[in-house]
């Protein structure tokens, strides 16, 4: 049987325009038989878009999630979210640049739950509305990038694998970018730090195999959220080879394959979850 949990779509009309509003707006369908049960998963970045819905996925297969940002204030609401349906999950503050406080967080998560199976690191971000040409970036914003993106992705793989090493098992699932892969103007700062999340996810596969432990990457593509337009729709349809608009869920059920024991025999690979944006992308501006 599939279990449905939906929250509608919100459609606000405007003087000129119907708005959507693509933050709440998933469908969940879940299997019955919970392929998580058991274990306990860290998901950097859960109160985001995606990572929320990575959390909402994992703990609806059963497993007990530790929702991990910045402020207790995001994390908790998407903790009190994942309760209402009757799943286990706890927030947890962890900032990805601090070494110490990753190593602490890792530690204390073992401690009170003996071990970690699954490590979803989705904490990062764009350059956004700060986006420029790498001649007229600024030398912060490529730091910035470059820190939290791929650094931060790459200490907490090596504090988790630590743990993961001990027990001999282990799903990693990195969150990259389409963008790593094809490139795209004014954004070489984002590109390299997600090409490069590609680059050593690939290479700690090869190191972590021998201990029974997977990592693998997820490559979105143009996954909208918040609010959009009629006038942004056609873009968003053209975006892919699917003619529709990607959503978080469509992200999360690709995590929640690799972190599965559906993909045991699967490691070092990157998913592009992007309708086939990145068959063209070819640098778009």
């Amino acid at each position: 049987m599939i279990r449905k949990l939906k929250k509608v779509a919100r459609r606000i009309i405007g003087i000129n325009s119907i708005y959507y509003n693509a933050d709440k707006d998933y469908v969940l369908n879940v299997s019955e038989h919970k392929r998580f049960e058991g274990k306990v998963a860290l998901v950097t970045g859960g109160s985001g878009a995606i990572g929320r819905a990575i959390c909402m996925r994992l703990a609806l297969e059963g497993a007990y999630v530790v929702v991990c940002g910045r402020r207790l204030e995001t994390t908790g609401k998407v903790v009190a979210e994942i309760k209402q349906y009757g799943c286990r999950a706890e927030s947890a503050i962890l900032d990805v640049t601090n070494e110490k406080a990753i190593e602490m967080a890792v530690d204390k998560i073992v401690n009170n739950h003996k071990h970690i199976d699954i490590l979803v690191n989705c904490a990062g971000g764009s350059t956004r509305t700060k986006n420029a040409n790498l001649h007229e970036q600024s030398i912060e914003m490529i730091d910035e990038m470059l820190t939290t993106n791929l650094r931060g992705s790459m200490l907490c793989t090596r504090a988790v694998s630590k743990k993961m090493i001990e027990q001999k098992s282990g799903k990693i699932v990195n969150i990259s970018s389409v963008i790593g892969l094809r490139g795209k103007a004014k954004f070489s700062d984002y590109a390299a730090s997600k090409a490069g999340i590609i680059g050593y996810t690939a290479s700690v596969a090869i190191e972590l195999g021998k201990y029974g432990i997977n990592i693998n990457c997820v490559s979105p593509g143009y996954i909208q959220r918040g609010i959009y337009t009629d006038e942004q729709l056609p873009y968003l349809l053209k975006s892919n080879c699917m003619n529709r608009v990607g959503t978080h869920e469509d992200i999360s059920a690709a995590v929640a394959f690799l972190a599965s024991d559906d993909a045991n025999f699967i490691t070092g690979q990157n998913l592009c979850v992007d309708g086939g944006r990145s068959l063209g992308l070819h640098g778009d501006s």
